[in-house]
C-alpha cells in the first residue's frame, strides 16, 4: 500500500494533474447558460496583434457555492460577471493562445442533457463525465467504453506523449499524478478519462487523512472519565454518560450514532475489520472481506450489546439527535471542526468537542486507523473527445501542470484572496463585502471539482493541524482550543510504526474494471450488497441468530463474495504493474 512517499516538485505535479482534467471539454448547449466567450486584457491583445486564440468547447455542471449573504453563487455568474478569478483564468489561457465556450448545466439537469448529447453525437472538445455529487458516474461505463471503441473518446496519454511541452508527461508517468493515472489504465493500455488529484503534505512526506470513531471529550472531562482504550473500557463510559445523564437533560438518552448496516463505522475497525464488505488488507495488499475476519463475531457482538443496552440509535434520526446534544460518539474525520457546531448545549455547560479515539476490540488484533491515501484519487473525472484540438489540449494541459494554476485554482490571487506569510506560505484572506472572496476564503475556485477542469489539491496537512486546534478557540475552548484533536492525528504523522491502518476506499487503489468485470460486479452486487447490509443489522438488533453463521456465509457465497474478493485481488494486482 502507499507509505510515506517524499514530496517533492508538488507544483509541477499538481498543476499537471489539473492541466488534464482540464482537457476534457463539454459540448453543445441545448440548456443552461450560453456559452462563456469571457474577454480579456490578453484576449484583445491577441486579436490586436492578429493571433487567432484556439477554442476549447467545454460541457460541464454550473458549479455553484453560497457566499456569507447566503446567496448561491454558480460558475455562470463569475463567467458572465466582473469577476477576477474568471478573468485572471481568461488571460492565462489567452497567453498560450486558448479560450474556452462553455456549455454550463445545472446540475439537477446535466444527466439528461449529456445523455441526449451523446445519443446525438457529442460536439464538445471536453466533457466532464460524472455531473453528479454522488460517487456515481452520470455517463456510465458501458457508454464510455462504446464511446472508446467507436473513436469519440482520445487517449490522454497520446497527447501528453505528443503534444504537450513534457510538464504533463512527467507528472502523469512518473510524477504524482501517475499515483492517480495508473488506476485509469484502460484493457489497451490507454487512458481515456483523467481524475481530480488530492496530494497531502505533511512536513515533506505525503500523508492523507483519517476518518473513524470520534467521541465527546466535553463529557469525559465533565464526568471525570478517561478516553477509554478498550471496547469494554468504552461500553462502560457510554453507559456512564447515560447513568450519569452528561447532557444534563433529565433522560438516559446519550447514545452513538454510526452506520451499522456496514462495515466502515470506525467501531468495526476496533475489531480490526476493513471498511467495505470486499477490501483489500492495508499491510498484505491481498483482497478479503470483513465476514471472514477473525473479529468479525465479537464485533458483532459488540454492537448487539450497545443495541441491547438502548446505546445505540436505530430510529434513523442520528442527525436530529446530534443537534439535541444526545450523540456521546459518531464517525467522522478526525481533523473535522464542523461537526461541533450543529451540536446546541445548554447556557453554561461545556462546548461540545469530538476527538479520535482508538480502543482494542479482541486481545491480539490491533484496532485500525482509517487512513486515506497519502495522493488521493478524487471521484470526479473528465474526458476528451474526437472533436478536439489535440495541441490545444497539450497546451492546456501543461498550464494545468503549471504553478500558476494550481495557485489560482486553490487560493486565487495574491492580495485579493490570499497573503504569502513570513515563512512563506500561503494564507487566504478573510472574508469581506465581495462575494467571490467570501467563496474563495473557504473553497477552491468555482471552476474545479464538479465543473469544468479537474482539481489538483495540495493540502498543507501540518497546518490544518493549526487551523484545527485554533477553531476551538473560537468554539468554547479559548485555552487550549481543539489541542487534543490535533494531537491525536499528529501523532500517528510522526510515529506511523506505531499504528495499523485500514484502506478508506478500496476503490481508490483498483485499477479500472474491464468490461466483462464490471458487467460481473454489477450482476453480484445487485443482491449481495442488499442481503448483507439486512443481515448485518438483523444481527446487530437481535433479529437474527448467531447460530446459523454457517448459513449466511454459504448464502452470502452463492451470491459471489469469492468472486468479488477474486475480482478486486485481480484489478489491485493491476494497479501496482
Amino acid at each position: 500500500m502507499q507509505r510515506k512517499k517524499k514530496f517533492q516538485k508538488v507544483w509541477a505535479a499538481v498543476l499537471s494533474a489539473a492541466m488534464i482534467a482540464g482537457t476534457l471539454t463539454g459540448c453543445a448547449k441545448e440548456s443552461g447558460t450560453e456559452p462563456g466567450e469571457t474577454g480579456s486584457a490578453a484576449a484583445s491583445a491577441a486579436a490586436e496583434a492578429g493571433e487567432e486564440l484556439t477554442t476549447i468547447k467545454i460541457l460541464g455542471v454550473d458549479n455553484k457555492a453560497t457566499d456569507d449573504s447566503g446567496n448561491a453563487v454558480y460558475l455562470s455568474d463569475w463567467v458572465n460577471g466582473d469577476s477576477k478569478m474568471w478573468q485572471k483564468l481568461t488571460d492565462d489561457l489567452a497567453e498560450r493562445g486558448l479560450r474556452l465556450e462553455l456549455d454550463l448545466i445545472p446540475e439537477d439537469q446535466y444527466e439528461t442533457v449529456v445523455q441526449t448529447q451523446i445519443a446525438a453525437g457529442l460536439t464538445c472538445d471536453i466533457v466532464n463525465i460524472n455531473g453528479s455529487t454522488s460517487n456515481k458516474r452520470t455517463v456510465d461505463y458501458k457508454t464510455l467504453m462504446n464511446l472508446v471503441k467507436q473513436g469519440k473518446l482520445v487517449a490522454l496519454n497520446d497527447i501528453w506523449d505528443n503534444y504537450s511541452d513534457g510538464t504533463a508527461k512527467e507528472f502523469f508517468t512518473t510524477g504524482f499524478g501517475s499515483e492517480v493515472e495508473k488506476l485509469n489504465v484502460m484493457e489497451d493500455g490507454n487512458i481515456y478519462w483523467l481524475s481530480a488529484c488530492t496530494i497531502g503534505d505533511y512536513n515533506g512526506d505525503v500523508w492523507g487523512g483519517f476518518t473513524g470513531s470520534m467521541i465527546r471529550k466535553d463529557w469525559l472531562d465533565k464526568l471525570g472519565l478517561e478516553k477509554p482504550e478498550t471496547t469494554d473500557e468504552l461500553f462502560e463510559v457510554l453507559s456512564a454518560f447515560q447513568t450519569q445523564d452528561a447532557n444534563e437533560n433529565g433522560e438516559p438518552d446519550e447514545i452513538v450514532t454510526v452506520d451499522y448496516n456496514t462495515f466502515g463505522n470506525g467501531i468495526a475497525q476496533f475489531f480490526g475489520l476493513g471498511t467495505q464488505a470486499c477490501f483489500v488488507d492495508y499491510n498484505t495488499g491481498k483482497a478479503t472481506s470483513p465476514w471472514y475476519q477473525d473479529g468479525v463475531k465479537d464485533y458483532i457482538a459488540f454492537m448487539k450489546k450497545l443495541c441491547d443496552a438502548g446505546l445505540l440509535e436505530t430510529s434513523g434520526q442520528g442527525n436530529e439527535k446530534k443537534a439535541e446534544n444526545k450523540v456521546s460518539m459518531i464517525s467522522s474525520w478526525w481533523i473535522s471542526t464542523w461537526d461541533e457546531p450543529g451540536v446546541i448545549v445548554k447556557e453554561g455547560q461545556a462546548a461540545p468537542y469530538f476527538v479520535g479515539t482508538l480502543c482494542r476490540g479482541v486481545e491480539g488484533i490491533d484496532p485500525l486507523v482509517t487512513r486515506q491515501n497519502g495522493i488521493q484519487k478524487g471521484t470526479y473525472e473528465y474526458a476528451v473527445t474526437s472533436n478536439a484540438d489535440k495541441a490545444a489540449i497539450g497546451k492546456l494541459l501543461d498550464y494545468l501542470a503549471s504553478e500558476e494554476y494550481s495557485v489560482l485554482s486553490e487560493f486565487g490571487i495574491e492580495g485579493y484572496t490570499y497573503e504569502v506569510t513570513e515563512d512563506g506560505k500561503k494564507k487566504k484572506l478573510p472574508a469581506n463585502d465581495i462575494s467571490e472572496v467570501q467563496i474563495m476564503s473557504k473553497l477552491p475556485a468555482l471552476w474545479v471539482n464538479n465543473s469544468i477542469l479537474p482539481r489538483v489539491e495540495v493540502t498543507d496537512r501540518a497546518q490544518e493541524l493549526i487551523t484545527c486546534e485554533e477553531a476551538g478557540l473560537t468554539m468554547g475552548y479559548p485555552d487550549t482550543g481543539f489541542k487534543e484533536k490535533a494531537e491525536v492525528i499528529k501523532d500517528i504523522y510522526e510515529n506511523e510504526e506505531k499504528y495499523s491502518y485500514a484502506i478508506m476506499d478500496t476503490e481508490a487503489n483498483l485499477a479500472a474494471a474491464t468490461e466483462e468485470e464490471t458487467e460481473r460486479m454489477t450482476e453480484i452486487k445487485a443482491d449481495f450488497d442488499t442481503y448483507y447490509q439486512e443481515l448485518l443489522t438483523k444481527l446487530i438488533l437481535g433479529q437474527a441468530s448467531m447460530d446459523d453463521w454457517d448459513s449466511y456465509i454459504s448464502d452470502m457465497k452463492e451470491l459471489g463474495l469469492d468472486e468479488l474478493i477474486s475480482i478486486t485481488q485481480e484489478r489491485y494486482d493491476r494497479a501496482q504493474q
